[in-house]
């Protein structure tokens, strides 16, 4: 979690993953519902974060009581997270079924490759977006994440872990200072016709671009968008949501970032970012209690 109520991620990653040994999946919702209650109670202000946030998106339409109750879901079902992050590196492609419901979209891969330019695969902080990654690794992609550089080095060990057993690569970024080296190495995987995953919905620097998101005037990253134009490599917004105990992985249909005329490149990155911002919320809209931001976000 970020800001408000920052959590000792490496404590609440030992107890999850103590408990994620004990506990079936079956029975697992009880005790999410229980450890989500007590977040909520006790993080006052990651609570007040998620209640400003879920008005936000509620657009007015929803009541001070249909909020609480989101609020409530959002860290049970961010307690669900943790559990299933915790199993997934003994995941394999034979068991994914206890996990998984459905995939689709994979239509819109399947001729992203075929284009030979690479592809980036873009999502929110919503669902379980790691879990995401495995999916792509179970079908074959040779996949490398573009991630924030972890300063909890136990943290940064797990993830390394988790990902590395299925063959998933980390590329590193400075959330302050962009390096060229990572920006690079990006470029290089690109070109070599690999998908790069990563997360679009946080502006972690300076290198933003301002939206309209749930009717507000919002900074996005760019990144995504330089990135494909330097490219070619097609983006595809993928997304994985919990429904009844098991995910749904959906990826949709790709977002143009090609302009042939230079003058134009602007204009070109301004309405893909738009495009990009208005699937993010048409889904976060659907899936409201699953958007892990614990912090006021449009603040």
């Amino acid at each position: 979690m970020r800001g408000g109520g920052r959590l000792n991620r490496f404590f609440f990653l030992f107890w999850f993953s103590f408990f994620s040994t004990l506990i079936p999946r079956r029975v697992q919702r009880l005790f999410t519902l229980t450890i989500g209650n007590l977040f909520y109670l006790l993080m006052a202000r990651a609570r007040a974060g998620v209640l400003a946030n879920l008005q936000v998106i509620g657009g007015g339409r929803l009541s001070r009581r249909e909020i609480t109750a989101l609020a409530r879901r959002t860290f049970q079902n961010y307690g669900q997270y943790l559990l299933d992050y915790m199993v997934m590196p003994g995941l394999s492609t034979e068991h994914k079924g206890r996990m998984v419901a459905r995939e689709l979209g994979q239509g819109h891969m399947i001729k992203a490759i075929k284009q030979g330019k690479g592809v980036i695969c873009i999502t929110p902080h919503l669902g379980n977006w790691e879990l995401g990654g495995l999916l792509l690794a179970f079908r074959g992609a040779e996949l490398y994440v573009l991630t924030l550089d972890e300063i909890d080095s136990q943290t940064k060990a797990f993830r390394e872990q988790m990902r590395g057993r299925k063959g998933i690569k980390n590329i590193y970024i400075n959330p302050v200072d962009p390096t060229p080296a990572a920006i690079v190495a990006v470029v290089k995987v690109l070109k070599e016709k690999k998908v790069v995953a990563m997360l679009g919905d946080r502006p972690e620097n300076t290198n933003t671009i301002e939206v309209t998101f749930f009717g507000r005037k919002t900074r996005f990253p760019r990144g995504v968008a330089i990135l494909a134009m330097a490219t070619g490599a097609a983006v595809l917004p993928v997304f994985v949501v919990l429904k009844k105990g098991k995910y749904w992985g959906i990826i949709e249909r790709p977002i143009s970032f090609a302009s042939a005329v230079r003058k134009e490149r602007e204009q070109v990155i301004k309405d893909g970012m738009q495009e990009l911002a208005r699937v993010f919320e048409r889904y976060i809209k659907e899936y409201p209690d699953q958007w892990y931001n614990f912090y006021p976000y449009w603040s």
